[in-house]
């Protein structure tokens, strides 16, 4: 008896993992058509059928950031990061949430997790080299940009740019960087190299008029 009931919960078991599956796919679908209600809906869902499912809870709070429902965004993510700590997409997605909230400490330590997992994740390093350049409180209680936070910076954008010399974004912020450090010889080789890659990349292109434009 005891083994037919334990079948029988394996089973509700399977048919639950597999119903939220179905919903988590769902709603991945909706999130690129930007219907974030919509996904929202789905992926609460996804979650509620199977609490144990990082992707579910990673796409929700992919969905409560498309809403700038933040806090829920917030929750979905740590709830991800509960659920498979050597995942580093819920860290990534975490850190996003705190750049927009403009929280610098709290997106860089999230960023410098990825990397402490991950030292080749290219995007975390960008957003790193990004994130040290924001203003900041100091030591004396002042808000600015340390010397040392750029510092950072620009060896976090030398690493990705080293990974991926051709990537636009990293050698425009290591252009930027560089700049703001006073090494001109550095910056203007990672503007020649952007200007290079103008060419062939719309994106590049694109942060060439920005440069225009600052």
């Amino acid at each position: 008896m005891r083994r037919v009931l334990f079948v029988i919960l394996l089973l509700a078991g399977c048919g639950a993992s597999d119903e939220a599956a179905k919903h988590v796919a769902q709603g991945k679908t909706l999130l690129a058509e930007w219907k974030y209600e919509a996904a929202a809906a789905e992926l609460s869902k996804a979650t509620a059928l199977d609490k144990g499912s990082m992707d579910a809870w990673l796409q929700l709070g992919h969905a409560y950031r498309g809403l700038k429902k933040y806090d829920a965004a917030l929750a979905a993510y740590v709830a991800a990061k509960k659920i498979d700590r050597h995942s580093v997409a819920p860290h990534l997605a975490h850190a996003k949430v705190q750049l927009e909230l403009a929280r610098v400490e709290q997106a860089t330590s999230e960023l410098n997790l990825v990397v402490e997992m991950d030292h080749k994740n290219l995007e975390a390093l960008i957003l790193l080299g990004q994130v040290s350049q924001l203003p900041h409180k100091l030591p004396d209680g002042t808000t600015g940009v340390s010397r040392a936070s750029l510092e950072r910076a620009e060896l976090n954008l030398q690493a990705a740019t080293s990974l991926a010399p051709h990537n636009a974004e990293a050698n425009y912020e290591l252009a930027r960087v560089s700049q703001k450090l006073g090494k001109a010889e550095q910056a203007a080789a990672a503007w020649r190299q952007l200007e290079s890659l103008a060419a062939t990349d719309a994106a590049a292109v694109v942060l060439l008029k920005w440069k225009e434009h600052k």
